[in-house]
Formats: C-alpha cells, structure tokens, sequence
C-alpha cells in the first residue's frame, strides 16, 4: 500500500512532539506511553492493525505480537526511519497525513491514533478517513491527554483543539462509531514530590510560562519528575500495568484520569 502525493499537504512535523525513542523521559511518561498501547493491545487478536502517528514506533512490537498484520503510519520520514531501524522488514511502515490515509475502503479491522489528535488540523477529516477505512464493526482507538483534569497544559503551541471524555464520545458518535471510554494515570492520589510541584506548575500553565524548548522542557521534567530514563525503542517485553484501564461514563466530565481513552466501533 503507498502513500497517495499529497505534496505540500504533507507537513512534515518531526520527532520534537512525540514520544521519542531513546530519549530522556519521566516515569509518568513511560507509563502512560505502557498503559496506553496494552490497552490497545486488547483490541488487536488476529486482526489487521494500522496505527496512524506511530512516531519513533515503541508500541508496534506490542501490537505485532497480538495482531494478524501490523502497518506503522506516520507523518515523519525522521520518525519512520527510527523505527524501522527497531523492528527491520517485520513491519510495512507508510509515510502519510493522518487526515488522507492511503488504505482502501473497509481494508483495516483496527485503527489507532495515541495522544496525537489535539495536533491534527481537522480531527474530522481524520475520523471520516478512519471510518472509511475501517471495516463495519472494526475498532478506533483514540487516546488523550485529558483537558479535564486540573494538571493539564491548554498553551501547547501546536494544540489545535482539546479534549475530555465527552467531547471524545460525542465526536465519535457524530461519525458513526460507537463509543466507550476509560482513564488510565489517576491523579487523585499524587506523589509527594508531584504534590510539593503541583501549584508550580499551576501557576506556569496559568501563566503561559511552560517552556517550548525541548531543552527547556526536559529541564522542567527533571525538576518534576525526577530521575529520567531512556524512553524504550520497543516495549514488547515489559509488563502490563498492574491497574486496568477505568471505564468511563460518556456523558460526564472526568477530571481525575490524566488520559482518556476512548473505543469506538464502527457502525454499519
């Protein structure tokens, strides 16, 4: 399958706003980044897979161990080749725009999009692509960083739009799938040293002081949070969190989970 040419459409974004292979990263990080894809991983069993914005490719292993066929999209050539140096000729990665996906009509039995739809131009354009795609009663997966909860950051320079459990469910439904939800990194019970930094943080956010350099970023990360650890290549072989994704009314704010994670089946 080969990426249609969308010329200038192809914004390439590169690796700075994802999770990036080898990288420094904080522990809540590399545990949202775990919880995420075995949760994903659930839906996968002898199906055909495709993530969009699979970035440096840490959770394609995961799925490929579960799934019938694996196929890996993203926007960055800088991503896609990190990730083939993972995993070799094992997975067929495809360069492309979320928004335009060059798969044929009801070719794929699930599609994921992991902490990345607040950066697409038009979520709907990727939701009408996604339900085109999918075959009838195949699987979207959708995580994100919840708007609703009290740590979360609005001043991302490249949000394009936010989003919580009702606004995930509601625009599952307006496009035909049929949606469930769940949070995953509850914050209701913080640690001590997230405790002692929470109202720093409140007072960056509220004040548009988060830092847009990586550098920087990382710098604040390590203040935060901690030690930071190489973020894993392939996360395969490490075990799933002990705590089972929450499920979720769709009618109702959740301002508790740090992510939402919401399923949705496509309707006929």
């Amino acid at each position: 399958m080969k990426p249609a040419d969308h010329g200038d459409e192809l914004r390439l974004i590169g690796p700075a706003i994802t999770d990036v292979a080898g990288e420094p990263a904080g522990s809540t990080q590399v545990e949202r980044l775990i919880a995420r894809y075995h949760w994903t991983a659930s839906y996968c069993d002898g199906r055909v897979v495709l993530e969009v914005a699979c970035g440096t490719g840490q959770g394609l292993g995961l799925l490929a161990s579960r799934a019938r066929t694996v196929y890996g999209c993203d926007i960055s050539s800088e991503n896609l080749s990190t990730a083939r140096q993972t995993y070799k000729s094992t997975i067929d990665f495809v360069q492309a725009n979320a928004q335009q996906l060059p798969f044929a009509d009801e070719s794929v039995d699930v599609i994921a999009l992991l902490e990345t739809i607040y950066f697409l131009p038009s979520a709907n354009d990727f939701l009408l692509e996604a339900r085109r795609v999918l075959r009838p009663g195949g699987w979207l997966l959708v995580s994100s960083i919840n708007k609703d909860c009290p740590d979360f950051n609005p001043n991302h320079p490249l949000y394009f739009a936010h989003y919580g459990v009702v606004d995930l469910a509601a625009a599952f439904d307006r496009h035909g799938f049929e949606p469930e939800c769940f949070g995953i990194i509850p914050m209701d019970k913080p640690s001590l040293r997230s405790r002692a930094f929470q109202p720093l943080k409140r007072m960056a956010v509220g004040l548009n002081l988060i830092p847009e350099s990586m550098q920087a970023r990382r710098f604040l990360k390590r203040i935060v949070f901690g030690r930071l650890q190489p973020m894993p290549r392939d996360i395969a072989a490490l075990p799933a969190p002990a705590a089972a994704p929450i499920r979720l009314s769709t009618d109702r704010r959740n301002a508790i989970h740090q992510v939402v994670l919401c399923a949705g089946t496509r309707r006929r």
